[in-house]
């Protein structure tokens, strides 16, 4: 089902739709290449097993998980999710995004976060969390267009593969306000 479409700046269209477990094999080629990056995201190893990452799929989506899907005139360009945290946290839902190098800058990114957002308050969540790096402040930027505040850092929390490190920002957006 398509969630969201719209056409970007250049003309393209774009569509937000949520994850079947069809999708998976393009997802995990446009997360790759973002993770072969290793400048955006926890993951330090490419995804090479099909079956635990529908083992992945199926258990996140039984706990809760919402992910949506980017795509440009039909090709995975990145993608978002949210997914509740458990017992005395269940108010609280965890968001991730990424989006795949050459589109990025494109608004995609704060389109998606508005879109999680909207989910999030309407299946009733009170608080959305995320963090991010300090060495990518346009990410950190599009979280504060989008009403998110910094809560707090870790220093030196993240350490890259070659041996430097950054600082891990966690912020948060009250869903009730």
């Amino acid at each position: 089902m398509i969630y969201k479409r719209f056409k970007l700046a250049d003309g393209r269209t774009i569509t937000f739709e949520e994850l079947k477990e069809k999708d998976l094999p393009e997802v995990v080629e446009a997360l790759n290449s973002v993770i072969r990056e290793d400048v955006y995201l926890l993951l330090n190893e490419e995804i090479i097993d099909m079956e635990e990452e529908r083992r992945w799929y199926y258990d996140h989506m039984k706990a809760g998980m919402t992910y949506l899907v980017a795509r440009v005139d039909g090709k995975v360009v990145g993608g978002a999710s949210i997914e509740p945290k458990r017992a005395k946290q269940s108010h609280v839902v965890v968001y991730g995004i990424f989006i795949i190098n050459e589109y990025r800058s494109l608004g995609i990114g704060t389109e998606l976060t508005k879109a999680m957002i909207k989910i999030a308050k309407k299946r009733e969540f009170e608080i959305m969390e995320l963090s991010v790096y300090a060495s990518n402040p346009r990410a950190k930027h599009v979280y504060e267009k989008c009403g998110f505040s910094e809560i707090g850092t870790i220093k030196d929390g993240i350490r890259m593969r070659e041996g430097t490190y950054t600082d891990e920002i966690f912020m948060t957006l009250n869903l009730k306000r």
